[in-house]
């Protein structure tokens, strides 16, 4: 098992905000999270749980070659399914949630692990 794939690492996979048909078009809205959106459900993460969130850019080619199985799901139902948080290879959230939401279910996930 390569060190980017401990199974109790949490891992964040995000994607930058873009403007896919430029800032401020009336055609489609932004895709991605804003680094403080990244940043706070980070911080929410670590601060709640006392754990080490590792942040991956699903579009950096570096950052996802460990995880195959998330980049596949990123390819299938796209920018919609981000952020995507995992512990090792074990997806515990798509979408959009509040870091409270968040929280809780990486929460659950470690308990049920025996990890917290």
């Amino acid at each position: 098992m390569s060190q980017d794939n401990n199974p109790k690492a949490v891992y964040l996979f995000t994607m930058p905000q873009q403007f896919p048909c430029g800032p401020g078009s009336a055609c489609c809205g932004p895709i991605g999270q804003t680094e403080e959106e990244i940043q706070k459900l980070k911080e929410s993460l670590e601060k709640e749980l006392g754990v080490s969130v590792e942040v991956k850019n699903v579009i950096k080619g570096e950052d996802m070659r460990a995880f195959r199985s998330i980049l596949g799901i990123f390819r299938t139902f796209g920018p919609m399914s981000l952020p995507i948080i995992s512990i090792g290879e074990e997806i515990v959230s798509m979408g959009n949630p509040t870091p409270e939401e968040a929280v809780a279910v990486v929460r659950e996930t470690l308990t049920e692990k025996g990890i917290l």
